[in-house]
C-alpha cells in the first residue's frame, strides 16, 4: 500500500499547485515577516545567537566559500517597497548599521520559515516529488540564511569598533 500521495489528483493539477503554491508560500511568510514589529529583531535571541561552529562567520568564508557567491544573491527586498535593502551598505552610521543587523534577523526567520511549507506538498505528490519539493525548499532558503547570518556577524563586528 502506498501512503503517498494523501490525496489522489491528476498530474496537471500536481504540476500547477507545484509551480504556484512555492511563490505564493514565500511571498505570504515575507510579507508576514515583513510587518512584524521591529522590537522582536533587535537582540540575538535563541534563535539568531551565534553558535560556537560558526566562528563569527568564519565557517562559512571556509567551508562555504560564501565570500565568492554571496554577491550573486538577489536581494529580495526588492519585491516590496516596504523591505529593507541589504544588498550593499547605504551608510555608515551606527543606527543604519543596527538596523541592517536586526534586518538580517528579520531575513533568517523569513527563509527559516519558508522551508516549513515543504510538509504541504506530501499531500497531492509522491513520496519522491515532494522530496523533491523539500530538497527545493532546503536549497532556496539554506543559503540565504547562511548570508544573514554571515552578514550579521561582520556588522556586529563593525559595531563593537564603532
Amino acid at each position: 500500500m502506498n501512503l503517498f500521495p494523501l490525496i489522489e489528483v491528476p498530474s496537471w493539477l500536481m504540476l500547477t499547485l507545484n509551480i504556484i503554491l512555492w511563490p505564493i508560500f514565500h511571498g505570504l511568510i515575507s510579507n508576514r515577516t515583513l510587518k512584524m514589529k521591529d522590537h522582536y529583531f533587535v537582540r540575538d535571541t535563541f534563535l539568531y545567537r551565534p553558535r560556537a561552529w560558526e566562528k563569527e562567520g568564519r565557517f562559512y568564508e571556509t567551508v562555504f566559500k560564501i565570500k565568492i557567491w554571496k554577491k550573486l544573491v538577489p536581494d529580495g527586498a526588492t519585491i516590496f517597497n516596504d523591505g529593507f535593502k541589504k544588498k550593499s551598505l547605504q551608510g555608515t552610521e551606527l543606527t543604519y548599521i543596527q538596523t541592517f543587523i536586526n534586518e538580517t534577523r528579520r531575513a533568517e526567520l523569513s527563509h527559516l520559515l519558508q522551508i516549513l511549507p515543504f510538509v504541504v506538498f506530501f499531500v497531492f505528490n509522491t513520496f519522491w516529488i515532494a522530496m523533491i519539493m523539500c530538497v527545493y525548499a532546503l536549497a532556496f532558503n539554506v543559503p540565504l540564511i547562511m548570508v544573514q547570518r554571515y552578514n550579521r556577524f561582520r556588522f556586529q563586528k563593525l559595531v563593537k569598533r564603532l
